[in-house]
């Protein structure tokens, strides 16, 4: 392909938390690079997944979603999230159709009128919604801010996902491509490694644990058949330790297994992963705990 024909547009996908965000960055890309549970605020920091279509790179950021954060923890997050929106070339503001627009949704419609101009509304969930109600909620939020333009989808089963795609590609000015053609996401393997094995914590380990709980990737030997990760589960409490390793080691077990075999289809690669739980006091209050998983520990807001 002629290099001079090549384009490309960054897009930053916001929205309240369980709105679909990652379910779609990941439908888009055909491949799982976004974490997805059935939490809020579990995607901690901007993802960048890449997908390409026609001569048009797409890159993706997935960001928390926009939420009161309480601690400083939460309040990074949300800095982090409405930090990338100055940059993006298009602004996605996904919407759960099914809910109603409360104060945090207020606070982000605020945020998006100051780039209204390359904002896309995205009502996702379509299929969970009457017709009359779909259009009644397209309304409302069309009167707040004055969108582009208004998809109706269903990240879940890619329905409409095609026809925002392909505005997209349309909107696309910038010149070349950022990442080489087979890459699908800039986030480093080892930091990603972290996120899916956190994912597997929260499905597993449900309501018992706060959302301050951080993986990290210790160590990462990689050879042409496989790779041995060594990772750590920071907790804030020291009971933690016990609700994570579950009777007899039985519940990091299957974090572990279900983390690992994840990781050998992101990876391609067969995955030898360790796993321990560590107690560490105030961990949240650590600058460098925060860079490690792409976070400003600043307390400036954006």
């Amino acid at each position: 392909m002629n290099n001079e024909l090549k384009k490309n547009i960054i897009l930053t996908i916001v929205g309240p938390s369980n709105s679909g965000k990652s379910t779609l960055l990941n439908k888009i890309l055909g491949k799982k690079i976004a974490i997805v549970t059935h939490k809020t605020q579990t995607t901690r920091s901007g993802l960048k997944g890449i997908a390409i279509r026609k001569n048009v790179q797409l890159i993706f950021i997935d960001t928390p979603g926009i939420f009161s954060g309480k601690n400083k923890f939460e309040k990074a997050m949300v800095k982090n999230a409405l930090s990338t929106l100055e940059d993006s070339d298009l602004i996605l503001l996904v919407v759960d159709s099914r809910m109603k627009i409360n104060l945090i949704d207020r606070k982000l419609i605020d945020v998006i009128k100051k780039f209204h101009f390359k904002s896309l509304l995205i009502l996702n969930k379509i299929d969970l919604v009457k017709k009359e109600n779909l259009i009644k909620k397209s309304i409302e939020l069309n009167d707040s801010v004055d969108f582009l333009h208004t998809f109706m989808i269903s990240a879940k089963s890619g329905s409409g996902v095609n026809d925002l795609i392909e505005l997209a590609t349309k909107k696309a000015k910038s010149n070349d491509w950022l990442y080489p053609e087979d890459q699908i996401a800039d986030t480093q393997n080892s930091l990603l490694s972290s996120e899916v094995t956190r994912e597997k914590i929260f499905l597993n380990v449900h309501d018992e644990i706060p959302y301050l709980c951080m993986v990290k990737t210790e160590a990462w030997d990689e050879n042409k058949k496989i790779i041995k990760i060594s990772q750590t589960i920071i907790v804030a409490k020291k009971n933690h330790i016990g609700i994570i390793l579950g009777k007899n080691g039985s519940k990091i077990k299957r974090i572990g297994i279900e983390s690992r075999l994840e990781l050998e289809k992101l990876l391609d690669k067969k995955i030898h992963l360790s796993l321990n739980v560590k107690f560490k006091k105030d961990w949240d209050r650590v600058p460098d705990n925060y860079e490690l998983i792409g976070l400003d520990f600043s307390e400036r807001g954006p």
